[in-house]
């Protein structure tokens, strides 16, 4: 009866701890307050998994982060169309809500139990490089001053 207790007290504290680390890649705005939602969502999932490790991205003003997010969105064939945008396991989703963060936590729980790669594993070795909106904003205002101060010299 005792070996029997025993047996079932190693079995119950090897699978507790057995749990395989998760890899979840949070991609916000700082202009985004649905963002916030998830933030919030996402520190409280983190409580209950506490092998979850969330990496976040802001990307309204972070070109690389922005750059991140599309080429992360590609490899799992979808694309980055809004903030917040989450990659966990094989789930990438965007936007808030009580069913994104049922397909979150039952990735997350699907990864905790059986393993997953980190989404950064989809990544090939070479990735596209592509102008961030606010690169293009940069560009954009860059001309219209050149074009000013050129229309403002002719007019002289």
């Amino acid at each position: 009866m005792m070996r029997g207790l025993v047996i079932l007290a190693c079995v119950l504290v090897g699978t507790a701890g057995g749990a395989a680390p998760v890899d979840l890649h949070f991609f916000w705005a700082t202009t985004c307050p649905q963002c916030l939602i998830m933030k919030d969502f996402l520190a409280a999932l983190t409580k209950e998994y506490p092998e979850l490790k969330v990496v976040s991205y802001e990307v309204a003003f972070d070109a690389d982060n922005w750059r991140l997010m599309n080429d992360l969105a590609e490899a799992y064939g979808t694309q980055a169309t809004t903030t917040p945008m989450v990659f966990v396991g094989n789930l990438a989703v965007a936007g808030v809500g009580r069913v994104v963060e049922l397909r979150i936590q039952e990735e997350v729980e699907r990864c905790a139990q059986h393993g997953c790669r980190s989404p950064l594993d989809r990544l090939g070795p070479s990735r596209r490089w592509r102008l961030s909106p606010i690169e293009r904003l940069v560009i954009v205002l860059a001309l219209v001053g050149a074009a000013a101060l050129l229309l403002q010299f002719l007019s002289r």
